[in-house]
């Protein structure tokens, strides 16, 4: 009986310091924000303003009709550990990325959208 309340004992005492977690997020790439987006207007903002803006889009592409869609890519890198002191531990890496399509017909934004990615 006293054996198993020093095991008890001993167990609750080390439980505050057996469990941890570490987490780190950052941004390996970051072409634009979400305010960048508000001033795009469809109509009216042209491909100048765009590539001022934003910078070189990552890929371009041309339709047969003449329309022309850049990309934008966003990616964000993450890594958490956890662990169960002398029991187990597990490292989580994760990369989310967002990618924003713009397209234009005769060098004005026609419209535009965002893509989201998890790997």
């Amino acid at each position: 009986m006293l054996r198993n309340l020093t095991i008890l004992a001993l167990c609750l005492t080390m439980t505050g310091c057996l469990f941890t977690v570490d987490s780190r997020e950052k941004s390996r790439t970051n072409q634009w924000s979400d305010a960048d987006l508000t001033r795009i207007e469809i109509g009216k903002t042209d491909a100048d303003w765009v590539r001022t803006a934003f910078g070189s889009a990552r890929q371009k592409s041309t339709a047969d009709n003449g329309t022309e869609i850049w990309r934008y890519e966003n990616v964000k890198q993450s890594e958490s550990e956890v662990g169960l002191f002398l029991i187990f531990h597990v490292d989580i890496e994760r990369e989310d990325s967002e990618t924003l399509a713009i397209e234009f017909r005769d060098g004005v934004v026609t419209d535009y959208w965002t893509e989201s990615h998890r790997h």
